[in-house]
C-alpha cells in the first residue's frame, strides 16, 4: 500500500486555518472508523482525557507509555501526559504513534538511520527516553523544568534531543511576557540581563546566551527574543551544554512552521554552532517506516494524512 502522494507530501496549504481544518477532519474520520466515542462538540477529540489510549494506534505502545509513566511516578520523576493528549491532533500522541513502537522494540538500527549525524553512535548501549527533563542545567528548581519530547542518550558520540511539533503555530514563548507580569515589560535584556525577571528568579538563561554568543544577533532589537524563541533557545542551549544535537520534528505541511526551517533557525546562530540544529519532517520518518517491518504505518498514514491508496 502506498500513501496518496498529494495528501502525503505535495499538498501546499497557504493558510494555517486550512491546514488545521484538514488535520481535524483526518483525526475525526479516524476516530469514526475505530468507533471511538468523541467529544460532543469536537469530533476530533476523544470524549475524555482518561481515554487517551484510544489516540494511540498500537495498543502495546499505549501500554508501554503507561508503564513508563508509572515507573517515573514510583521514582518521583516527571513524565507528564499533556493536557490534550486525547486530542486527535496532539503532538505528544503523534510522536508516541510515530516512534513509540520503535522505542518499545529498542530499534537502534532504525534510529541510527534516522539520526545520521556526525559523531552520533546509536547502539544497544543507548538510552531511549520519552519526556526527558532536567532541573540542574538552568537552575530550574521551582518551576516546570526544560524538557524534551524524546532523547537518545549515547555512551559513544553525541546525544540527540528532540522536540516534536505537529499543529502548533509557534515555539513556546516566555510565559512571564505573555502573562503580563508587572516585573517584565518585554524589553530586550541583551545589554542588561538584570532587566529579565527570570534572571532575578535564578535562571541562568542569559548567562548561557552570552556564553554561546547567541545574544549578539539581537543587540539592536527592542523586543526580547524570548517573546518568540523562548522554548527554542532553552532547548538549544540545553543541547549545547550537553554537547548534543537539537532536533525539531515537524509536519512539512504546517504553514506556521514553514518559516521555521533549518536555514532560518541557523541564521540566528554563530557560524560555529549552526550544525547543532537539525530539522526532520514527519514525512521523512514515514518514508523510512514505509520500507520497514512496521505494518501499523498504513494506519498512521490514515490518521495523519487522511488516505491510504492501494
Amino acid at each position: 500500500m502506498a500513501l496518496d502522494y498529494k495528501l502525503y507530501s505535495d499538498l501546499d496549504y497557504k493558510l494555517y486555518s486550512d491546514y488545521r481544518k484538514e488535520q481535524n477532519k483526518f483525526a475525526a474520520e479516524w476516530f469514526k472508523v475505530k468507533k471511538y466515542t468523541v467529544h460532543k462538540k469536537y469530533d476530533y477529540i476523544l470524549d475524555t482525557y482518561e481515554n487517551w489510549k484510544n489516540n494511540i494506534i498500537v495498543g502495546d505502545v499505549a501500554d508501554f507509555i503507561e508503564k513508563l509513566k508509572n515507573e517515573a511516578k514510583s521514582k518521583k520523576e516527571p513524565f507528564p501526559l499533556h493536557k490534550y493528549i486525547h486530542n486527535g491532533c496532539s503532538s505528544q500522541a503523534m510522536l508516541f504513534n510515530l516512534l513509540g513502537d520503535i522505542v518499545r522494540n529498542n530499534d537502534y538500527h532504525f534510529l541510527s538511520q534516522l539520526f545520521k549525524y556526525e559523531d552520533v553512535s546509536i547502539n544497544n548501549e543507548s538510552k531511549l527516553l520519552f519526556e526527558f527533563s532536567d532541573r540542574e542545567t538552568f537552575n530550574e528548581k521551582q518551576q516546570q523544568p526544560t524538557s524534551f519530547d524524546f532523547v537518545v542518550k549515547n555512551t559513544k558520540g553525541k546525544d540527540i534531543f528532540v522536540e516534536a511539533k505537529y499543529v502548533e503555530t509557534e515555539f513556546g514563548g516566555c510565559s512571564v511576557i505573555k502573562g503580563d507580569n508587572p516585573e517584565c515589560d518585554g524589553q530586550n535584556p541583551v545589554k542588561d540581563t538584570n532587566l529579565c525577571y527570570l534572571t532575578h528568579k535564578g535562571r541562568n538563561y542569559w548567562e548561557l546566551m552570552k556564553k554561546y554568543e547567541l545574544d549578539k544577533v539581537f543587540e539592536q532589537s527592542v523586543i526580547c527574543p524570548f517573546s518568540i524563541y523562548y522554548q527554542f533557545y532553552r532547548e538549544l542551549m540545553f543541547a549545547m551544554e550537553k554537547n548534543g544535537y537539537f532536533v525539531m520534528l515537524i509536519d512539512k505541511r504546517n504553514p506556521a512552521f514553514q518559516k521555521f526551517n533549518e536555514e532560518v533557525l541557523t541564521s540566528l546562530l554563530p557560524e560555529k554552532y549552526k550544525d547543532i540544529v537539525k530539522v526532520i519532517y514527519m514525512q521523512d520518518v514515514v518514508n523510512k517506516l514505509d520500507i520497514s517491518k512496521y505494518n501499523w504505518i498504513d494506519d498512521f498514514k490514515l490518521k495523519y494524512f487522511g488516505k491510504v491508496e492501494i
